[in-house]
Protein backbone atom coordinates (compact mmCIF):
# COMPACT_ATOMS: atom_id res chain seq x y z
CA UNK A 1 0.00 0.00 0.00
CA UNK A 2 1.02 3.42 -1.08
CA UNK A 3 2.49 5.84 1.94
CA UNK A 4 1.36 9.18 1.81
CA UNK A 5 2.95 12.48 3.04
CA UNK A 6 1.19 16.24 3.55
CA UNK A 7 3.10 19.32 2.86
CA UNK A 8 2.60 21.37 6.20
CA UNK A 9 2.72 24.59 4.56
CA UNK A 10 -0.07 24.47 2.08
CA UNK A 11 -1.62 21.05 2.54
CA UNK A 12 -0.88 19.39 -0.47
CA UNK A 13 -0.96 15.24 -0.71
CA UNK A 14 1.23 13.40 -2.46
CA UNK A 15 2.63 9.34 -2.20
CA UNK A 16 5.91 8.92 -1.31
CA UNK A 17 7.44 7.61 -3.59
CA UNK A 18 6.50 10.26 -5.83
CA UNK A 19 7.67 13.30 -4.42
CA UNK A 20 11.22 14.94 -5.70
CA UNK A 21 13.09 17.20 -4.04
CA UNK A 22 10.26 20.23 -3.57
CA UNK A 23 6.71 20.11 -3.04
CA UNK A 24 5.13 20.12 -6.70
CA UNK A 25 2.02 22.71 -5.32
CA UNK A 26 4.26 25.35 -3.50
CA UNK A 27 8.19 24.87 -3.68
CA UNK A 28 8.57 23.47 0.19
CA UNK A 29 11.47 21.34 0.85
CA UNK A 30 11.64 17.99 1.55
CA UNK A 31 11.51 18.27 5.47
CA UNK A 32 8.15 20.62 5.21
CA UNK A 33 6.18 17.32 5.02
CA UNK A 34 4.83 14.91 7.50
CA UNK A 35 3.27 11.67 7.16
CA UNK A 36 -0.33 11.29 5.94
CA UNK A 37 -3.13 8.74 6.27
CA UNK A 38 -5.86 8.99 3.91
CA UNK A 39 -8.94 7.72 6.33
CA UNK A 40 -11.25 7.98 3.30
CA UNK A 41 -12.87 4.43 2.29
CA UNK A 42 -11.89 2.88 -1.14
CA UNK A 43 -15.22 3.50 -2.19
CA UNK A 44 -15.40 6.64 -1.64
CA UNK A 45 -12.27 7.94 -3.12
CA UNK A 46 -12.99 6.07 -6.21
CA UNK A 47 -16.16 8.32 -6.44
CA UNK A 48 -14.18 11.15 -5.29
CA UNK A 49 -11.12 10.54 -7.82
CA UNK A 50 -14.04 10.40 -10.63
CA UNK A 51 -13.87 14.40 -11.16
CA UNK A 52 -17.22 14.11 -12.66
CA UNK A 53 -18.20 17.52 -11.20
CA UNK A 54 -15.07 19.27 -11.76
CA UNK A 55 -15.07 18.47 -15.12
CA UNK A 56 -18.61 18.95 -15.64
CA UNK A 57 -18.35 22.33 -14.33
CA UNK A 58 -15.66 23.95 -16.03
CA UNK A 59 -18.07 24.04 -19.71
CA UNK A 60 -20.58 26.15 -18.21
CA UNK A 61 -18.14 28.48 -16.07
CA UNK A 62 -16.86 28.69 -19.69
CA UNK A 63 -19.99 29.10 -22.05
CA UNK A 64 -21.14 31.39 -19.29
CA UNK A 65 -17.95 34.01 -19.92
CA UNK A 66 -17.96 33.50 -23.39
CA UNK A 67 -21.18 34.43 -24.20
CA UNK A 68 -21.38 38.12 -22.64
CA UNK A 69 -18.52 38.81 -24.75
CA UNK A 70 -20.01 37.38 -28.15
CA UNK A 71 -23.23 39.34 -27.05
CA UNK A 72 -21.63 42.52 -26.31
CA UNK A 73 -19.19 42.48 -29.41
CA UNK A 74 -22.31 42.35 -31.40
CA UNK A 75 -23.94 44.95 -29.88
CA UNK A 76 -20.91 47.26 -29.90
CA UNK A 77 -20.13 46.05 -33.68
CA UNK A 78 -23.39 45.66 -35.23
CA UNK A 79 -21.78 45.47 -38.99
CA UNK A 80 -19.66 42.35 -37.55
CA UNK A 81 -22.69 40.60 -35.82
CA UNK A 82 -22.48 38.31 -38.68
CA UNK A 83 -24.91 35.16 -38.89
CA UNK A 84 -21.75 33.34 -37.54
CA UNK A 85 -21.55 35.51 -34.57
CA UNK A 86 -24.92 35.06 -33.73
CA UNK A 87 -24.87 31.41 -33.68
CA UNK A 88 -22.01 31.28 -31.37
CA UNK A 89 -24.04 33.49 -28.97
CA UNK A 90 -27.66 31.44 -30.15
CA UNK A 91 -25.55 28.03 -29.14
CA UNK A 92 -23.56 29.02 -25.89
CA UNK A 93 -26.97 30.00 -24.61
CA UNK A 94 -28.92 27.04 -25.98
CA UNK A 95 -26.33 24.58 -24.21
CA UNK A 96 -25.60 26.34 -21.32
CA UNK A 97 -28.80 25.14 -19.34
CA UNK A 98 -28.28 21.94 -20.03
CA UNK A 99 -24.55 21.75 -18.75
CA UNK A 100 -25.42 23.62 -15.42
CA UNK A 101 -28.24 20.97 -15.05
CA UNK A 102 -25.39 18.59 -15.43
CA UNK A 103 -22.66 20.65 -12.77
CA UNK A 104 -25.20 20.79 -10.23
CA UNK A 105 -26.70 17.26 -10.58
CA UNK A 106 -22.79 15.98 -10.65
CA UNK A 107 -22.37 18.83 -7.55
CA UNK A 108 -24.97 16.64 -5.37
CA UNK A 109 -23.19 13.44 -6.00
CA UNK A 110 -19.93 15.16 -4.78
CA UNK A 111 -21.21 17.37 -2.26
CA UNK A 112 -22.92 13.95 -1.10
CA UNK A 113 -19.93 12.15 -1.27
CA UNK A 114 -17.16 14.43 0.22
CA UNK A 115 -19.38 16.08 2.72
CA UNK A 116 -21.49 13.79 3.46
CA UNK A 117 -24.14 16.10 3.59
CA UNK A 118 -25.68 19.10 1.37
CA UNK A 119 -26.94 21.19 4.49
CA UNK A 120 -23.72 22.54 5.48
CA UNK A 121 -23.70 26.65 4.52
CA UNK A 122 -21.37 26.48 1.71
CA UNK A 123 -22.89 23.84 0.09
CA UNK A 124 -26.25 25.63 0.53
CA UNK A 125 -24.85 28.47 -0.89
CA UNK A 126 -23.32 26.47 -4.16
CA UNK A 127 -27.05 24.98 -4.27
CA UNK A 128 -28.69 28.27 -4.42
CA UNK A 129 -26.39 29.89 -6.94
CA UNK A 130 -26.44 26.57 -9.38
CA UNK A 131 -30.20 26.96 -8.66
CA UNK A 132 -29.58 30.85 -9.69
CA UNK A 133 -26.92 30.20 -12.70
CA UNK A 134 -29.88 27.43 -14.14
CA UNK A 135 -33.03 30.07 -13.98
CA UNK A 136 -30.67 32.95 -15.14
CA UNK A 137 -29.10 30.90 -18.57
CA UNK A 138 -32.83 29.40 -18.86
CA UNK A 139 -34.18 32.56 -19.29
CA UNK A 140 -31.57 33.88 -21.31
CA UNK A 141 -32.42 30.79 -23.82
CA UNK A 142 -36.02 31.41 -23.65
CA UNK A 143 -35.16 34.95 -24.68
CA UNK A 144 -33.37 33.68 -27.48
CA UNK A 145 -35.04 31.08 -28.22
CA UNK A 146 -38.39 33.12 -28.35
CA UNK A 147 -36.87 36.82 -29.77
CA UNK A 148 -33.60 35.85 -31.21
CA UNK A 149 -30.96 38.66 -31.45
CA UNK A 150 -33.80 41.60 -32.67
CA UNK A 151 -32.84 45.18 -31.40
CA UNK A 152 -35.35 44.62 -28.85
CA UNK A 153 -33.97 41.07 -27.10
CA UNK A 154 -30.12 42.23 -27.39
CA UNK A 155 -30.08 44.37 -24.34
CA UNK A 156 -31.91 41.52 -22.34
CA UNK A 157 -29.44 38.74 -23.91
CA UNK A 158 -26.82 40.47 -22.63
CA UNK A 159 -28.20 41.27 -18.98
CA UNK A 160 -28.79 37.30 -18.96
CA UNK A 161 -25.56 36.23 -20.05
CA UNK A 162 -24.01 38.51 -17.78
CA UNK A 163 -25.80 37.45 -14.75
CA UNK A 164 -24.72 33.95 -15.74
CA UNK A 165 -21.46 35.18 -15.83
CA UNK A 166 -21.77 36.94 -12.18
CA UNK A 167 -23.61 33.78 -10.73
CA UNK A 168 -20.65 31.58 -12.47
CA UNK A 169 -18.37 33.83 -10.91
CA UNK A 170 -19.93 33.64 -7.41
CA UNK A 171 -20.46 29.78 -7.87
CA UNK A 172 -16.68 29.23 -8.76
CA UNK A 173 -15.73 31.37 -5.78
CA UNK A 174 -17.80 28.88 -2.89
CA UNK A 175 -16.79 25.72 -4.67
CA UNK A 176 -13.16 26.87 -4.67
CA UNK A 177 -13.30 26.47 -0.71
CA UNK A 178 -14.58 23.09 -0.83
CA UNK A 179 -11.55 21.79 -2.70
CA UNK A 180 -9.41 20.83 0.36
CA UNK A 181 -11.76 19.56 2.77
CA UNK A 182 -11.56 16.29 2.72
CA UNK A 183 -13.47 14.35 5.68
CA UNK A 184 -12.60 10.67 7.22
CA UNK A 185 -14.43 8.12 7.36
CA UNK A 186 -17.12 6.14 5.41
CA UNK A 187 -19.87 6.63 3.39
Amino acid sequence: MPQFVRCKPCGYVIREDKLGKVCPACGAPLKAFEPYEDKVSPRRRFILNLDLHPILVHAPQTFAAILPLVVLVGILFPAFYASEVIAVAAFTALILPPAVLGAIFSGLVDGKVKMKKLTTPLMLRKIALGCCLLAVSSANAAIIIVGGFQPGTKLWVLFFSAASFVCAVLLGRTGKQLILPLLPGRL
